[in-house]
């Protein structure tokens, strides 16, 4: 037997699966498939440390058992290699990303498969490939024509030392999570992505999917889905009201005085009104240079000051109430303003305090603590509330509310749009141009609305003349033939309205009339811009299959059109409304954004809370997105030119003002407007890192298809992803980035599944010897090619496994590796005990041991206990060496189950010890046999008066009498019962007696 020598076996293992590509994956419909993801790494100049092959390995020991299990197992490997690192590395040496990009793709890839992952190196992207941010561009394109991507000009978070706008996440505790460096608020124009239209999508998936409840809970936090109300108070003497959203609105008679935050535009808005205004201006100013955290934190006193000369009018008290501005309050959060009830919120009732205002209780709890919020609440000096529970005083309030049109029930969300610019170089390029000649173009917006010739719209008068007033053409077709519309009538009537529309007009309506200019458009292939619906009633239909009917009605389907039209409606009997109020690009077009409300009996939707207060708002809202969405002159790139390439550039350097470096490549950015053909400008900002990694997942499914992002086949087959492991700090944003980008796919028709992943886990970190976080800058990075080289790629695998469990952090210690290696050595030398003569006894004893190990690594692995079913196997391997020998069959199943953990030598010992032709990773994962796990005896603990008095072993298979007799003759037993009553004898099978005396 030679000696186990792992720098000869692993080099020749890792080249017999390159050249016989052993771990390749095809699409094979007569198997069974497992698709198993890592988040792919970021190739940095430093190279891997230990810490990053946990995860690796973890998901590699995962797919290596699945492939024995017979699985057609997708585990695929790529680099994330955009970004802030690698271009602030060019930035300082003098070098083009681009090189230092591909030295580190190179080192990170050698030392990937020094360690012997089973990745499907066939399949590997990269993000900095043209091949592949081609299809990042396209995504984005997508989003941009369906609305989800605009321009907005706000505040945005700046790092100084960066010269990059950052997102909230990306500030910590006012600094910038990179550098260090003290974040400053910079007004830039700049993408967005609309996240929010998904945030009930997101919430809503998460009840399908297998993720650790921890990452669960955290998505659901970062979307902060309340329900409530918008309230208005007016303000005192003047036409201005002031808008608020809670979710205790049954709380409105404690709110005592009001707290806008110091952005909220009552304050630039009243400013002539507020006598103290420079006292004002300077608090504004300062509480601006305050991180959201700051602003927020609980510990800190709090401040604000009042405005002097205004105040608020409580609409259910009609009392009048001060104005403070603080900067406890965020713009970000409701609407940036709030009814401050200091009775029973702690903020408030410290600031009230603080500023000697009156603190009022109105809610009476069940208990004794000061502030209860329970259901159980009872509503006290409320008036008409009084002894109402607390449900029923919140269902109360926003009917009277609603009533007498003083605010409305309403759903908000802590989710922001999302930031979707970067001004740097090392990123994707946006795939736009601007052109001021198609800015001007865009003035004018086609509006189509079914009911504006017979006067009985609530909401288009408004939005007809704001539009107007935002400088819009608005067209409004007058029904001539009758005064009730037909669907034949709508289309007559509209043709000539659709053969002028153009690709940038925009359809606005409901009905009859929206849906028959849908309808021609679908008829004759007319491209238009944008189609938004703002809202459809339901009757009562019991009889009939409503769902079949929708789908038909929403995609213009003329038959389905004119079976709603011919309905014989009750208007009395209405009690339902559908609205939908996204952008419509296609009569196929899956952006409907659909929402139930439950009426009184007896309201037509159309009267709704006094001609339209009910559809006010989303009148509003759509509004916004036209007036935002117009003149922008923002033109995107024929798909069949993108990849739109980086250009080279001589200094990769930011600029002080907010630019990207591409900004000073005058021949790169000036261009050709791809609609109209005149001079056009590009976008110089680039696409963020994270736009790369939120869908690289697709593209390992079909990394070479050029002609579809993923093709129809490959998708089917592999979606959605089986298994996902990452880290703890990406299972909020990363994943709600990805699960976003995909649920937007598949609305779009692109992808076959709405999620992207079934089940996500986690793991821990690893930490220096000490518990340290790794870091260059400690010293304390210990580089794998090291320790591979001194003791190997398997005993650095298992070890790694073998650390502490899995979701844990663990610290690294140099003496448990050699404690692992000395555990293979073990496993290696036990050739020598093979033979074809062994004693029946010891076989017995290995048949027990060995399967034993099989049933707990075959358990432990799935629920990544990967500790502990390596402690099984070397429980097993230490019964083995005091047997005389094993058989054959025997050793074969305990490399086979360890394999995954030590495949390099596990693959030595397949072939050369037992002359197998074929891998190990292609041989069966054995099965355990349940007659060789029954113990002969079993050890019980002997309790008396609830004291555990003695151990004993018994036959496994006595029944309680046995066990009685072999108890009672105990001698330590006899110590305490002797001479005593036995009330009691109680046997819990395998486990313990109990006796009472």
């Amino acid at each position: 037997m030679q000696e186990y020598n792992p720098k000869e076996i692993e080099p020749k293992w890792q080249q017999y699966w390159e050249e016989n590509n052993t771990f390749e994956a095809e699409e094979d419909e007569d198997k069974e498939k497992f698709y198993s993801l890592i988040e792919f790494p970021y190739p940095s100049g430093s190279g891997l440390h230990v810490g990053h092959p946990r995860p690796f390995t973890g998901m590699d020991v995962i797919s290596r058992k699945k492939r024995m299990e017979g699985k057609n197992v997708l585990y695929p490997i790529g680099f994330d290699a955009f970004g802030l690192p690698t271009e602030n590395y060019a930035i300082k040496v003098g070098r083009p990303p681009q090189e230092i990009t591909e030295e580190n793709i190179e080192n990170f890839t050698r030392q990937l498969k020094s360690l012997g992952f089973s990745f499907d190196w066939s399949r590997t992207v990269n993000t900095t490939n043209p091949d592949y941010y081609k299809w990042t561009q396209w995504i984005f394109l997508q989003f941009y024509k369906h609305g989800l991507a605009y321009k907005k000009n706000e505040p945005i978070n700046w790092c100084p030392d960066c010269k990059i706008g950052l997102a909230n996440e990306e500030v910590v505790n006012g600094n910038c999570e990179r550098c260090g460096h003290e974040v400053v608020k910079k007004d830039k124009e700049q993408w967005m992505l609309a996240i929010t239209e998904y945030a009930d999508s997101l919430l809503d998936g998460l009840d399908d999917v297998d993720y650790i409840e921890r990452a669960k809970k955290q998505q659901r936090n970062w979307i902060g889905k309340s329900e409530g109300a918008r309230i208005n108070f007016p303000i005192a003497g003047i036409n201005y009201d002031l808008e608020v959203f809670t979710t205790r609105p049954d709380t409105i008679f404690g709110a005592t005085y009001m707290v806008v935050a110091p952005e909220h535009d009552l304050l630039e808005d009243l400013q002539a009104k507020i006598e103290n205004w420079e006292e004002v201006e300077e608090y504004v100013k300062q509480a601006k240079t305050k991180s959201d955290l700051e602003r927020t934190d609980l510990q800190d006193e709090k401040t604000g000051r009042k405005l002097e000369g205004v105040q608020a009018i409580n609409p259910a008290t009609g009392e009048s109430v001060p104005i403070y501005v603080a900067d406890y309050v965020l713009m970000n959060y409701g609407s940036g303003a709030i009814m401050a009830v200091p009775a029973h919120d702690e903020r408030d009732r410290e600031f009230a305090k603080k500023y000697n205002l009156e603190i009022r209780e109105v809610v009476e709890g069940d208990s004794e603590e000061d502030e209860v919020f329970s259901d159980e609440g009872v509503a006290v000096n409320s008036e008409f509330l009084d002894d109402l529970k607390t449900p029923q005083a919140k269902e109360e309030i926003i009917n009277w509310l609603e009533e007498n049109n003083l605010g409305k029930r309403d759903t908000n969300y802590q989710l922001r749009d999302w930031v979707f610019s970067r001004q740097r170089y090392w990123g994707e390029p946006v795939p736009l141009v601007h052109c001021e000649d198609c800015e001007q173009r865009d003035q004018k917006a086609l509006i189509i609305h079914g009911f504006e010739a017979t006067g009985e719209s609530n909401w288009f008068p408004w939005m007809k003349e704001k539009l107007q007033q935002e400088g819009f053409e608005v067209f409004v077709p007058t029904m001539t033939k009758n005064e009730s519309p037909t669907i034949e009538s709508w289309i007559e009537e509209l043709k000539p309205y659709i053969e002028e529309m153009g690709k940038d007009d925009v359809i606005i309506g409901h009905s009859l009339g929206a849906r028959a200019a849908l309808y021609l458009l679908k008829e004759t292939e007319q491209e238009i811009g944008h189609y938004y619906s703002i809202a459809g009633a339901i009757g009562d239909y019991s009889d009939r299959d409503w769902k079949e009917l929708e789908e038909k009605w929403q995609n213009s389907d003329i038959d389905a059109l004119r079976e709603f039209e011919d309905r014989d409606i009750d208007w009395g009997k209405i009690d339902k409304l559908v609205y939908s109020k996204n952008v419509v690009l296609s009569e196929d077009d899956p952006f409907i954004r659909k929402e139930t409300y439950d009426l009184p009996e007896g309201w037509h939707f159309q009267t709704v809370k006094n001609k339209g207060h009910f559809l006010q708002k989303e009148a509003e809202d759509l509004f916004e997105v036209i007036k935002n969405s117009k003149n922008t002159g923002w033109i995107p790139l024929p798909e069949e030119e993108l990849p739109l390439e980086l250009p080279e550039v001589e200094e990769y350097e930011p600029t002080d003002t907010g630019e990207s470096p591409l900004a000073k490549i005058e021949d790169w950015i000036k261009t050709e407007c791809p609609r109209c053909g005149g001079e056009a400008e590009r976008e110089t900002d680039v696409m963020p890192n994270w736009a790369g990694s939120s869908w690289y997942f697709l593209r390992y499914m079909d990394p070479n298809n050029n002609g579809r992002f993923v093709s129809e086949e490959a998708l089917d087959y592999w979606s959605p992803v089986d298994w996902y492991n990452g880290g703890m700090e990406h299972t909020t944003l990363h994943l709600l980035y990805s699960r976003f980008w995909n649920q937007f796919l598949y609305n779009c028709g692109y992808v076959s599944e709405k999620e992207p992943y079934k089940k996500r886990t986690s793991h821990g970190m690893i930490l220096a010897e000490g518990g340290e976080k790794m870091s260059k800058s400690k010293g304390n990075v210990v580089n794998p090619d090291d320790v591979v080289d001194e003791y190997g790629a398997d005993a650095v695998r298992t070890y790694i496994m073998f650390m502490g469990p899995f979701e844990q952090d663990a610290e690294w210690s140099e003496d448990g590796l050699k404690g692992v290696r000395r555990f293979l050595d073990r496993v290696w030398r036990l050739q020598s005990k093979v033979s074809d003569s062994v004693p029946d006894e010891d076989k017995a004893d290995a048949n027990k041991h060995i399967h034993q190990a099989i049933k707990k690594s075959d358990e432990d692995i799935e629920e990544m206990g990967f500790n502990t079913a390596i402690a099984g196997m070397m429980e097993c391997v230490n019964e083995l060496n005091k047997l005389e020998g094993i058989i054959e069959d025997q050793y074969k199943k305990l490399v086979k189950i360890l394999s995954p953990f030590a495949p390099h030598m596990c693959e030595e010992i397949w072939q050369e010890v037992f002359g197998k032709s074929d891998s190990v990773s292609d041989a069966s994962w054995p099965e355990y046999n349940e007659e060789y796990l029954q113990e002969e005896t079993i050890e019980i603990a002997v309790q008396i008066n609830g004291k555990v008095r003695d151990e004993v072993d018994i036959p496994a298979d006595a029944d309680e009498d046995q066990v009685r007799e072999i108890i009672m003759d105990r001698e330590q037993v006899q110590k305490y019962v002797e001479d005593k009553e036995v009330k009691k004898f109680i046997y819990v099978e395998g486990n313990l007696v109990s006796i009472v005396v």
